[in-house]
């Protein structure tokens, strides 16, 4: 499972692909031509963003924009909500039934893949409107826009993981997991991830490998999107999802299947109801799904 500091890391990447879209990748539109002299306003967005891409919102809400840019983004955020409802609900939908499993005491993985599958095929079918619209984000912003934007994300990031804490010791804490309990689960999460090898297709110690190589890439997007000329596949091709967009949640199964057998059933009442509240948290964050 990742920690708290590291999936923000991955967040860091996640955030600069998932801005909303309008137009379609490669569209242009000059920031010039976007009535420059216009007055221009700093204000928050009427219309949040959710989950991952919330950061993306609050920070835009730093930028000095002019009304017909501020249009252009209300209508963009509504997009993004639209395209990403039905991930919401594949994610509270496993969420909830994972969470009715813990509470009985068995976690049925075969029972499981079918709302994994949806979920998995949700992400899949956003990303390419997510990644497009990066670059109508860009092409609409001017320089000192886009480089008041990129600040203001950087500084929630930095902000969110410094208040960050390890989200599986928040959770033994929560369940007062004793001594050993904690030992019996560290000990089965590490033959399981030893194990993933042959499920997921990845080496142990993969996720480690894998922040170290994702966190210098979201700077690298980051970066990039200042400059006056940004092609999303340039700085980071696009990769087929459809192996890895149900890993995080295989994860949080392999984590529910070897603590329940080490729960007492107080613990696995209490764990139910807070994979429930997590489900109907929108704006949950990606570490426990």
């Amino acid at each position: 499972m990742l920690t708290r500091s590291r999936s923000r890391c991955i967040l860091a990447m996640k955030l600069a692909l998932a801005v909303p879209v309008l137009g379609c990748a490669g569209t242009v539109v000059s920031a010039q031509a976007a009535s420059p002299d216009s007055a221009t306003t700093r204000a928050p967005l009427a219309q949040p963003l959710h989950g991952p891409a919330k950061l993306m919102g609050e920070a835009l809400g730093d930028v000095s924009l002019t009304a017909s840019q501020r249009a252009h983004i209300e209508a963009m955020a509504r997009d993004f909500e639209t395209r990403h409802t039905i991930g919401q609900a594949a994610r509270k939908d496993l969420m909830l039934a994972l969470a009715a499993q813990v509470e009985a005491g068995h976690v049925d993985r075969v029972a499981l893949q079918s709302k994994v599958d949806v979920l998995s095929s949700a992400v899949v079918n956003a990303r390419p409107a997510d990644r497009a619209s990066l670059e109508e984000l860009h092409a609409l912003l001017n320089a000192d826009q886009r480089s008041s934007f990129v600040d203001a994300l950087r500084a929630r990031m930095v902000a969110h993981k410094d208040g960050a804490r390890h989200p599986l010791r928040q959770w033994a804490d929560d369940l007062k997991l004793s001594e050993d309990q904690r030992a019996q689960i560290r000990t089965a999460l590490h033959s399981r991830t030893e194990a993933t090898e042959d499920r997921h297709g990845e080496r142990p110690g993969a996720e480690a490998n894998q922040h170290e190589r994702m966190n210098p890439h979201g700077a690298k997007v980051l970066a990039a999107f200042k400059e006056d000329h940004f092609v999303l596949d340039e700085v980071a091709p696009a990769k087929d999802m459809t192996k890895s967009a149900g890993k995080m949640a295989n994860r949080v199964i392999d984590l529910a299947e070897v603590a329940v057998p080490v729960l007492t059933p107080d613990q696995r009442a209490t764990a139910a109801q807070k994979l429930r509240e997590r489900a109907n948290a929108i704006d949950a964050g990606p570490e426990l799904l």
